[in-house]
């Protein structure tokens, strides 16, 4: 039976859900600025409601429409890399950044009144703008910060398993130490990379996923999906994800393609752990996982998931 719960769709698709949460948030902010702004005139007996508002929410538009920018410079500039050092020139880029965004918006929202009728021309923009500038950097700062730590939580990568301590073995002097995590998910070879497609041949029912100079040996059975992010790849294993330094096309070339479909081209599905599969908007499907995870399906690989679930999509 198809489920048609509209969040669950909502969330299968990561650009709308994002913009939707994003326009839920700031319209909320909004709320709540108008709310002060009408309880400020109101305490203080003096004052046009209609005008503090509006002051009140003038650049709130400005903030929506750059949160996507400062979310992406977040996930460009990790201020905290994979190994928890900090970068000083990701914070400077930050600092910069906010610093940009916030004069600059600044001078947007007092430009039609700098240039009005009577408005004072240029000096008088330089003026209010230095004024309101030195008024609301910091806390302007803080909120700009909130958002690239938001930014870092959702892009954050996948922690590393941590690595028992391995031994060579003696009676094999070529051979690489290999070690078993505790939940037997994977085997690490600490090593020089090997290529792939060797080691996937030598160790069956396995693929590699290369992460600097270990390579992560993930069982085939427990793998739930498999997506490209940037120039990484991650492989999804119940509760745990493994992130390599390789291609998506050189993980599907060590998955058998009976048990496994690409559903998009940043993604792979493993056919056996698809609870269903439910129709969106204008032709568009949705893979949803037995642990509940949704997956969008591009129109373009619609017939390879029919054709692997043997259904007429």
């Amino acid at each position: 039976m198809l489920n048609r719960d509209p969040f669950r769709l909502l969330a299968g698709d990561r650009r709308l859900f994002g913009s939707v949460a994003i326009a839920g948030v700031w319209t909320l902010v909004a709320v709540v600025a108008a709310v002060q702004a009408v309880a400020l005139v109101r305490l203080d007996g003096r004052g046009d409601v209609v005008s503090a508002i509006l002051n009140r929410l003038s650049i709130l538009p400005l903030w929506a429409l750059a949160t996507p920018f400062i979310l992406y410079s977040a996930r460009r500039f990790r201020v905290v890399g994979e190994h928890r050092q900090l970068s000083p020139l990701s914070a400077a880029a930050h600092l910069m950044l906010g610093t940009l965004f916030i004069v600059s918006s600044n001078v947007a929202i007092r430009l039609p009144a700098a240039f009005a009728a009577d408005g004072g021309g240029f000096d008088a923009l330089v003026r209010s703008t230095m004024q309101g500038v030195a008024e609301y950097y910091p806390p302007a700062l803080v909120v700009y910060g909130v958002i690239v730590a938001i930014g870092h939580f959702l892009f954050r990568s996948p922690a590393a398993p941590a690595q028992p301590t391995v031994r060579p073995t003696p009676a094999a002097p070529t051979s690489q130490p290999v070690a078993v995590d505790d939940a037997d998910v994977a085997s690490t070879i600490v090593a020089e990379p090997a290529p792939a497609a060797a080691i996937a041949a030598a160790i069956d029912g396995h693929i590699t996923v290369r992460q600097w100079n270990r390579v992560h040996l993930v069982r085939v059975e427990d793998i739930d999906f498999v997506e490209a992010e940037d120039n990484y790849v991650v492989v999804h294993v119940a509760s745990r994800a493994y992130k390599g330094r390789d291609r998506i096309s050189d993980v599907e070339s060590q998955l058998d393609a009976r048990r496994f479909v690409r559903i998009h081209r940043s993604t792979i599905v493993h056919i056996a752990k698809i609870r269903e599969v439910q129709p969106l908007t204008n032709g568009d499907h949705a893979v949803i996982l037995r642990d509940g995870k949704v997956l969008r399906v591009a129109r373009s690989r619609r017939q390879a998931l029919g054709q692997a679930l043997g259904l007429e999509l």
